[in-house]
């Protein structure tokens, strides 16, 4: 592992971190060597929280954009924790749990941008039946959380498992960036975004319970 990025990076989160965060790392280090990574952690939980609001609003571009800042900012705080030699448990745990909140904002924001301009209940003409929709978003909710929880649940058992990589917080934040990015060409992108969470995921982690391998 290097300061840049942790063995479990992957794919999209790897390059961000590698090619984005870095640089910004390192600025910052540089001009404020005392900045502490916990007030980097909680900005950028504020500010994914931001973007989920703003999804809600149905400002859907801005909320991609604050998602991407978060992202961003995500990957700072470790890195700066690794350059200033400041790693600690309780920082990966706080990380981890402001992790799961921005998630969940930024994916019920989406619900509630859905359920303004998608659906057939909405202010606008629907595509997609409500009682439907409110599933859709439900799945989206189980396979989110159950990545993370399989994941740590399997390793705390030191079971020989394989992680759903590509189904992880970097990939399911790159969809939800993108599609509220290309909201202004195409009003339910966002249903793109929620249609993905509740799909991919849940079949990840399917997948990756069926390869658990016993002691």
């Amino acid at each position: 592992m290097t300061w840049k990025t942790k063995p479990t990076d992957r794919f999209a989160l790897r390059f961000i971190k590698l090619h984005i965060s870095a640089p910004v790392s390192k600025i910052l280090v540089r001009l404020c060597p005392k900045i502490r990574p916990t007030a980097l952690t909680f900005c950028a939980a504020g500010i994914g929280i931001g973007g989920g609001i703003a999804f809600g609003l149905g400002w859907a571009w801005l909320g991609g954009l604050l998602a991407a800042f978060a992202q961003i900012l995500d990957g700072v705080d470790g890195q700066v924790a690794r350059l200033t030699g400041t790693v600690s448990a309780r920082g990966a745990l706080l990380d981890s749990v402001l992790d799961r909140y921005m998630d969940f904002a930024l994916l019920f924001g989406i619900f509630f941008h859905c359920l303004r301009y998608s659906s057939f209940a909405g202010e606008y003409q629907g595509i997609f039946n409500l009682n439907l929709l409110i599933i859709v978003a439900a799945l989206a909710a189980a396979g989110s959380s159950q990545i993370s929880y399989f994941t740590a649940r399997a390793a705390s058992l030191n079971l020989d498992f394989k992680r759903p990589e590509h189904a992880g917080k970097g990939s399911r934040t790159t969809v939800i960036i993108i599609c509220g990015l290309l909201t202004p060409f195409w009003i339910h992108f966002p249903l793109v975004a929620l249609l993905y969470l509740a799909v991919h995921p849940n079949i990840a982690v399917i997948i990756s319970m069926f390869k658990l391998k016993s002691h």
